[in-house]
């Protein structure tokens, strides 16, 4: 098998994995994130942490596999260029393309399962059918447009600063598991934090339902900026940095043993 192509099969199943790791895992953080952005003052008794879980899990592996697959691709046909380019640019061109390639993949899964955690359908069967009665079949990439704005810059920031992180000696850490928990830790808090208003936005956008209320990415931002105050923009954050602090630890610490295995794997076919 060539170096491209077990790079690319390697990091499909296991960044595949690695996302189904975190989705089954943390759930229940993300149902109330989604439920405090559009409701602020919710009863916890009264949410449903697991509604959505289906959907959620069946987009975390094509998604992950998605994102993983087009990063490490892009990624190792740069670094096997003789265009010099440095390694963090590498990365950076790696991260855009392949949160870009997942954003795609992941916006109707992330749609219904949003407008589940929110109550708006009865279940996942009934969900897809409801959103593309009332909406058509571009009413499941409502909400791209953010998702796009809101995954490319996470996902971006958050690669490329776990990879600087990985190759870097700040802790005196040996490279291995653990190593990877605290670097994906660390940028996942970080990546977290600065896009929260996005998020807010977007899942205002996916939630909205058609009822009008938000027509555009510009045009929430200003809405709830006008009647909700700037604070409005990071309703959520602290479920959202516990989420992906945690997330980022399950996420890297499980893709770099998934990747290890796999390899071995599938180059002793």
């Amino acid at each position: 098998m060539t170096d491209i192509l077990s790079t690319f099969y390697t990091s499909l199943i296991a960044g595949g994995f690695a996302g189904c790791a975190v989705e089954i895992t943390l759930f229940p953080l993300d149902t109330i994130k989604t439920r405090l952005q559009v409701q602020a003052n919710i009863q916890v008794k009264n949410i449903k942490f697991f509604k959505g879980l289906s959907w959620a899990v069946a987009a975390s592996f094509p998604c992950s596999a998605t994102f993983w697959a087009s990063y490490c691709t892009l990624k190792h046909i740069l670094e096997s260029n003789t265009l010099n380019i440095p390694q963090t640019a590498i990365n950076l061109y790696a991260g855009i393309f392949g949160s870009f390639c997942a954003s795609v993949m992941r916006n109707p899964f992330e749609l219904i399962k949003q407008q589940m955690q929110t109550g708006m359908h009865r279940n996942a069967i009934n969900a897809p059918i409801e959103i593309v009665r009332n909406q058509g079949l571009f009413g499941l990439y409502t909400g791209l447009i953010p998702m796009i704005f809101r995954e490319v810059p996470f996902e971006t920031l958050q690669i490329v600063l776990y990879e600087h992180l990985k190759s870097s000696d700040y802790l005196g850490l040996e490279m291995g598991l653990h190593k990877h928990l605290i670097d994906g830790a660390i940028a996942g808090a970080v990546a977290a934090y600065i896009t929260t208003p996005i998020d807010v936005v977007k899942t205002r956008l996916m939630t909205d339902g058609g009822k009008g209320i938000y027509s555009s990415f510009i045009q929430a931002i200003k809405l709830i900026y006008k009647k909700e105050g700037i604070k409005a923009l990071w309703t959520g954050w602290e479920i959202r940095l516990a989420y992906i602090t945690i997330g980022g630890m399950i996420f890297f610490g499980s893709y770099e043993e998934f990747f290890l295995l796999c390899d071995s794997k599938l180059n002793a076919v």
